[in-house]
C-alpha cells in the first residue's frame, strides 16, 4: 500500500504582494500532482493549509479543481484535513474543500474523524488551537483505539510539536500515541522524519518557500513530497523533489567590495531562466546607507523579481548575536504580555521583522485583528 502525502501547498498566498508569487505557489501544487499521477500511489494525504486564506480567490479554487481532476481520472482519492490558514473560524462554517467532494476529496472532520482505506485506518482532526490541546489530545487516544483494530494506520494532524516547533507548538510529542505507523503532520515547513512509536512521524514541508525561514532547509532538504510505502514492518518514506520556479539568492555583502559583488551576481543571474528573489545583507561599515542602497537598485532591481535588503554594521551583527545568546526573546514577551494570544502575535511578528519579512509581518497582524472581529 503506497501514498503520498503532502501538506502547506498555500494556494492563492501572494507573496510580497507580487502576482508572480502567487502563479509560483500553482506551478509548485501542479508539479507535485503531476508527479503523484506518474507514481501511482493507493491515494493521496494532505495534512493542510490546502490554501492560504479560509475564502480562497476564484484562481485558487480553479487551480485546485484542475489538479484533483486529474487525480480523480487517474483513481487516487485524496484524504486531507484543514489547517490554521484554510479554516474559517465561525461556528457551522464549511472549508473551501467541500467543494472537491466530488472530485475525490474525503475530508476528516471531527463529525467523520477516519476513515478507512483498503484496510488502512486514515484518521485525525483538523487544526487545534493550543487553547484546546486537552481536547486535541483526548481525540488522540480515540482515534488511537480505534487504530488497533486495524493492522495498518496513519494518524493526520495540522499541529505543531514540541520537538519540532518549540516556541510556537500546540502538543508535546510526548502526548501524541505510538501505536500509528505512520504520522503524516502539516504545519512545520521544514521537511522532517523523525521515529516514533512503532512507526514514523514526518513533516512533509511547505510546497513552495512561504518564508525566508525556510530557506536553509530548502537548501538543504528541498522541497515536493513523501512517498510512503506501508507494506513492510516499518513505512518506507522517500522524498520526491520539485524543481521551484525561480532561484533564491541569499547572501551577505561587504560595503568595502560591493562593486566586485555585484559584477558576480549579476554574472550568476544572467544565467537563470526566470527573475530570482534577492535577500541581501549588506555589511555597510562606515559607507552612506542611502549610497549603497541606490548602487544596489542600479543594478540589480532589473535583474531580480524582488530585492530585500537589510543594513548592518558589523558591530550591530556582534550585538545582536550577544542579545540572542543572553536573552530568551520570545519567553521575555511572554512574560511581559499576560493575554496569550497577544503574546504569540507579539513573537510572530518578532520573528518576522527579525528576519526582514515585513510583508509577512503585515500579513500576520492582518490575519489576526480581522479574526478577532
Amino acid at each position: 500500500m503506497r501514498f503520498a502525502h503532502l501538506a502547506d501547498t498555500h494556494l492563492g498566498f501572494r507573496q510580497y504582494g507580487l502576482h508572480e508569487r502567487e502563479l509560483d505557489f500553482y506551478h509548485a501544487f501542479e508539479q507535485i500532482v503531476m508527479r503523484i499521477v506518474e507514481e501511482r500511489p493507493d491515494f493521496v494525504i494532505h495534512s493542510g493549509d490546502l490554501f492560504d486564506f479560509p475564502r480562497p480567490q476564484p484562481r485558487a479554487l480553479w487551480v485546485a479543481s484542475r489538479c484533483f481532476s486529474k487525480l480523480k481520472e487517474k483513481g487516487i482519492p485524496v484524504y486531507a484535513i484543514t489547517g490554521n490558514h484554510d479554516m474559517i473560524m465561525q461556528r457551522g462554517a464549511m472549508p473551501p474543500h467541500v467543494l472537491f467532494g466530488e472530485l475525490g476529496m474525503r475530508m476528516i472532520t471531527e463529525d467523520e474523524p477516519f476513515f478507512v482505506h483498503r484496510g488502512v485506518f486514515i484518521g485525525g482532526t483538523p487544526y487545534t488551537s493550543k487553547y484546546f490541546s486537552p481536547r486535541l489530545i483526548e481525540t488522540m487516544s480515540i482515534l488511537s483505539k480505534s487504530a488497533a483494530k486495524h493492522k495498518k494506520s496513519v494518524l493526520v494532524m495540522h499541529q505543531g510539536i514540541d520537538r519540532f516547533l518549540p516556541q510556537m507548538h500546540e502538543i508535546r510529542l510526548e502526548d501524541i500515541p505510538k501505536n500509528f505507523d505512520y504520522y503524516a503532520f502539516g504545519h512545520v515547513h521544514s521537511r522532517i522524519q523523525h521515529p516514533f512509536g512503532k512507526g514514523r512521524l514526518a513533516y512533509a514541508g511547505s510546497t513552495e518557500l512561504w518564508s525566508l525561514n525556510e530557506y536553509d532547509d530548502y537548501r538543504k532538504n528541498g522541497k515536493g513530497f513523501f512517498m510512503v510505502d506501508l507494506d513492510g514492518d516499518e513505512p518506507d518514506v522517500q522524498p520526491v523533489d520539485i524543481q521551484l520556479s525561480r532561484e533564491i539568492i541569499k547572501q551577505r555583502l561587504h560595503a568595502d567590495s560591493l562593486d566586485e559583488s555585484l559584477s558576480r551576481l549579476r554574472s550568476m543571474i544572467s544565467g537563470m531562466g526566470s527573475k530570482p528573489l534577492a535577500f541581501l545583507e549588506v555589511d555597510s561599515g562606515g559607507y552612506d546607507r542611502k549610497t549603497l542602497h541606490d548602487k544596489l537598485l542600479e543594478q540589480l532591481s532589473e535583474l531580480v523579481l524582488s530585492l530585500r535588503v537589510s543594513y548592518k554594521a558589523e558591530a550591530d551583527l556582534e550585538a545582536e548575536r550577544v542579545l540572542t545568546r543572553t536573552f530568551d526573546i520570545p519567553e521575555m514577551i511572554r512574560r511581559s504580555v499576560k493575554d496569550s494570544k497577544k503574546a504569540n502575535l507579539a513573537i510572530q511578528l518578532f520573528r518576522a521583522l527579525s528576519s526582514g519579512e515585513d510583508d509577512e509581518a503585515l500579513r500576520i497582524a492582518e490575519d489576526f485583528y480581522g479574526g478577532a472581529r
